[in-house]
């Protein structure tokens, strides 16, 4: 068992505690309306939970990845869609603070650690599927200018960001891995925003696509060196799946909760679900996959905090516990009854939030790619 500092402990209780208080009562609400939990983000940020920083290389920032990722998952055990959007958001504060100019240093991450702005990461583009790199947006310098053309899909935040960063090929790309990173503000001229998607789980979480038509920005708003954003990108994707990882551990230890709580009522012939083996050992199999799920993401945050490389690891985690929540989402759904058919029930929300979770970040087709071609090149007696 990954064992906890007691500082960390109280932390995790302290969140677990506000959780319970502030972000479960207006967890249904929210995913009927599917509305931004706005009040819950900006509070999130008065109360310092948003300056979380997943690279070791930002110092000052409050938080680092183990205790991150400890407030993304007790917040997913609320409300998945607030965690889901807090994930792109920091992703792009520890871009603007590792590569953007003194400038948009000053600008952007002020406001976004506050809670006062929504950042959004917009990478997927519509032809490039599960290729992150599959990138056709242009951006061309002329003069004191940056001119961007292109289109991107499935941006988390999309339609209530304040600020995007935006992948793009200039023409000093000269490798399929050259690619350039831009600061894009939610006000400059040329671009567009699309209304969100209508999406099954994390509802409240909103997901749209933005277009880009002579999109004219500030040459100080490009993100490190031209053609170099490779490095930065990998480093956020390794981000966003043990992110996904935090989610999932997140909604099933909720959806296990939920299952010891309807199971434990006493019915007829003075007797509860539990007291069947049938049921019993199905939450036995729950907590089994939380704990190995749980272990695993506090194993992997601490490795992302000290600079080890990552990237086989938390593929393998992000594969193992989402795929685990969406088997311990069934499964109290399934000993819920009809119950679990109730839209808007606790269980419900689970079982739609974690759909999500194996599709988002890199499938789990894509960490198996990665997995396998990891322990291909991995010399024997090495693992």
């Amino acid at each position: 068992m990954y064992l906890l500092s007691e500082e960390q402990l109280a932390f995790k209780k302290e969140l677990r505690a506000y959780c319970d208080a502030e972000i479960r009562p207006a967890a249904e609400e929210l995913d009927r309306a599917g509305a931004f939990p706005r009040s819950l983000f900006a509070r999130a940020g008065e109360l310092g939970y948003l300056d979380i920083s997943f690279s070791p290389a930002r110092a000052g920032a409050k938080y680092g990845a183990l205790a991150g990722t400890i407030i993304l998952e007790e917040f997913s055990r609320g409300l998945p869609a607030l965690s889901l959007a807090m994930s792109p958001h920091s992703q792009c504060c520890d871009i603007i603070a590792a590569a953007g100019t003194e400038t948009l240093r000053r600008r952007a991450l002020g406001p976004a650690t506050r809670g006062a702005a929504v950042l959004a990461f917009a990478l997927s583009e519509p032809s490039g599927g599960s290729d992150a790199l599959g990138i056709d947006t242009t951006a061309v310098r002329r003069g004191g200018e940056w001119i961007l053309n292109g289109r991107k899909c499935w941006i988390t935040n999309a339609p209530v960001a304040d600020g995007y960063i935006v992948a793009a090929r200039s023409p000093a790309a000269g490798r399929s891995r050259s690619v350039s990173l831009f600061y894009v503000d939610r006000a400059a001229p040329g671009l567009t925003v699309y209304p969100a998607e209508e999406m099954i789980g994390v509802r409240c979480s909103p997901t749209s696509a933005i277009e880009m038509d002579d999109c004219r920005i500030p040459a100080d708003c490009l993100v490190g060196e031209e053609s170099s954003a490779y490095p930065l990108i990998k480093t956020m994707l390794n981000v966003g799946r043990l992110n996904m990882s935090a989610l999932a551990v997140g909604i099933s230890q909720a959806a296990m909760e939920a299952t010891l709580r309807s199971t434990s009522v006493i019915g007829q012939y003075g007797r509860s679900l539990s007291s069947s083996q049938a049921v019993s050992f199905k939450v036995a199999d729950m907590y089994s996959g939380i704990a190995m799920s749980r272990n695993s993401l506090y194993h992997v945050a601490a490795l992302m905090e000290a600079g080890k490389p990552v990237t086989t690891d938390v593929a393998a985690l992000k594969m193992f516990s989402t795929e685990r929540c969406g088997e311990i989402c069934a499964a109290a759904r399934q000993l819920h009854g009809a119950k679990g058919l109730t839209t808007g029930s606790e269980v419900d929300r689970c079982f739609r939030d974690a759909q999500f979770l194996t599709i988002g970040e890199g499938t789990s087709e894509i960490c198996r790619i990665v997995v396998s071609k990891a322990l291909y090149r991995t010399e024997p007696g090495a693992l």
